[in-house]
């Protein structure tokens, strides 16, 4: 079943940029690994430190081989330019 995965993320004061940067670079290595099926970075609208990295995956299974893949240093670059944790969330399609 796809999934995908949702952080919300707030850059520190002035790392704005570091993040975009970050993410970026972080959004080629996630896409290269098998069973992605996109990743999308959204800035929020109203306030300029507040970032949206979502992930698509065909399974769950896919997504937690990625991870174990890519292990902690590749979200590490990101980490640095945070002003807190990020919220991570699990997101299922809803059917109609």
């Amino acid at each position: 079943m796809t999934i995908a995965r949702h952080y919300s993320l707030q850059a520190a004061e002035g790392r704005e940029a570091d993040l975009q940067e970050t993410l970026a670079a972080l959004a080629s290595q996630v896409r290269a690994c098998a069973g992605c099926e996109k990743v999308e970075i959204f800035a929020d609208a109203k306030d300029a430190r507040c970032y949206f990295f979502i992930e698509h995956w065909r399974n769950v299974g896919d997504r937690d081989a990625a991870g174990a893949k890519l292990g902690k240093a590749a979200f590490a670059p990101v980490f640095e330019t945070l002003a807190g944790r990020p919220e991570a969330r699990d997101l299922l399609p809803v059917q109609r």
